[in-house]
């Protein structure tokens, strides 16, 4: 995929307008229909910031590879292996279940950050938690 089409299929998947793309880089609209159609390509800095924009690499706004994020470090320690193996064995019904607790966990982990910097272990906290074992034993 060409640059001028990637450009174009990233702005209409952020919902972007040619015209709130360009307010973004300091443009006009103009210069956003020229890069999309061909006529003019960005300058590298200008290239920098458009796949600021996006959260892409330049690689992939470029068209160089389909890769996204080509630095995203995978994990592999041993408890994220671990949560994997567990992952695989769940039904469907159970992942979606799963997702919505992890998202409970997130956002209670952020509701406690501005609860005047309460942990898990004061008192005060202590109503807010939900702990469905101590250890992993006690699963089985």
């Amino acid at each position: 995929m060409e640059f001028k089409d990637r450009l174009k299929a990233l702005r209409k998947e952020k919902k972007l307008t040619q015209v709130k793309l360009g307010e973004m880089l300091n443009y006009g609209y103009t210069a956003i229909a020229n890069y999309e159609s061909g006529r003019n390509q960005p300058s590298i800095p200008d290239l920098k910031k458009i796949a600021s924009i996006f959260n892409v690499s330049m690689d992939y706004l470029l068209g160089v590879n389909d890769i996204r994020h080509p630095y995203v470090i995978d994990d592999e320690t041993a408890e994220f292996n671990e949560f994997r193996r567990y992952y695989a064995m769940l039904n469907t019904d159970s992942k979606d279940e799963l997702m919505l607790y992890m998202q409970f966990l997130v956002d209670r982990q952020a509701r406690m950050k501005t609860q005047a910097n309460l942990s898990y272990g004061e008192p005060a906290a202590k109503g807010t938690i939900l702990r469905a074992a101590q250890k992993s034993e006690e699963y089985r």
